[in-house]
């Protein structure tokens, strides 16, 4: 089963809001959820049964509510921030047990982002050397990533999304699909 979430629900209106980066205009909680529907529309297109986080929910409600096995592919969609406007580029977040799977997957991932959305591919990560040090969401079962998309806080990074977000949508919906057929 394939498991989808928008990294931030700045859209609940029941739970507290949580918008994510702000920058050059925009919630990271906004451009997560856009992205992740798109991603839904083209696993729609390919016929692909999937469950995705609701808006109204936390990710601790989120994390509370899915069922993950082995055979799943678990995939989160964030956007970077930095303090240097000019800070560029895609990362794909795996846990720190990862298997060759996870990274795999995390590597096909970042090298479609970057390639589409021509920004620089800042490779595969372990949770360990993100900020945050542990994720939530690698305590789920199968194969998972979060992919940072690019920069909220750079406007080039921002455009080239703009412009491209409907092919990285259906790159990403190939590759989920492709790695969700491996674990029968």
């Amino acid at each position: 089963m394939i498991f989808i979430s928008a990294g931030h629900n700045s859209k609940s209106k029941k739970v507290k809001a949580d918008p994510g980066a702000v920058a050059n205009g925009y919630k990271e909680g906004d451009l997560t959820i856009e992205f992740r529907d798109l991603v839904c529309k083209e696993l729609d297109a390919l016929k692909a049964p999937y469950i995705t986080d609701a808006d109204e929910e936390t990710l601790a409600m989120y994390l509370q509510r899915i069922k993950t096995g082995p055979g799943s592919v678990v995939i989160e969609y964030h956007f970077d921030a930095a303090s240097n406007p000019a800070a560029t580029g895609t990362t794909g977040l795996i846990e720190i047990e990862a298997d060759r799977l996870d990274k795999a997957f995390a590597k096909e991932l970042t090298e479609s982002t970057a390639a589409i959305l021509g920004i620089r591919n800042r490779g595969v990560l372990d949770e360990g050397q993100s900020h945050r040090g542990r994720l939530g969401l690698m305590r789920e079962d199968g194969i998972i990533c979060l992919v940072e998309l690019g920069f909220i806080t750079n406007k080039s990074d921002l455009d080239r999304y703009f412009a491209n977000k409907q092919l990285l949508a259906r790159r990403h919906a190939e590759i989920i699909v492709k790695y969700e057929n491996i674990i029968p």
